[in-house]
């Protein structure tokens, strides 16, 4: 029997690389955030890995090309680079469930 991991809120604010974020029947992994001023708030935006591909292909959580990037290559134009992408975003009124490591 395996249990669910726990897991605590966390402002857009908070979040840390490392990080692992329950968004949309997703479990991501949060590789690396920038954020941005704006006039009234800072935006945070993060990268991460999707962890549980298979679950979220399965059950059809979000479209599989929304997890897919691309890059230019010489010779043979745009390909994909990675089919296991999501990026993470809010301010700091946006909360997020993180999964408290173990």
């Amino acid at each position: 029997m395996t249990t669910a991991p726990t897991v605590t809120v966390k402002d857009s604010s908070q979040l840390a690389q490392g990080d692992i974020v329950r968004t949309h029947g997703m479990r991501v992994r949060l590789d690396h955030g920038a954020s941005s001023e704006r006039s009234d708030r800072t935006v945070y935006s993060w990268v991460g890995t999707v962890l549980n591909l298979d679950e979220v292909r399965a059950n059809g959580h979000v479209p599989m090309s929304f997890l897919r990037t691309e890059k230019w290559e010489p010779a043979k134009g745009w390909v994909t680079d990675r089919k296991d992408v999501w990026v993470v975003q809010g301010n700091e009124f946006v909360n997020w469930l993180v999964e408290d490591p173990s």
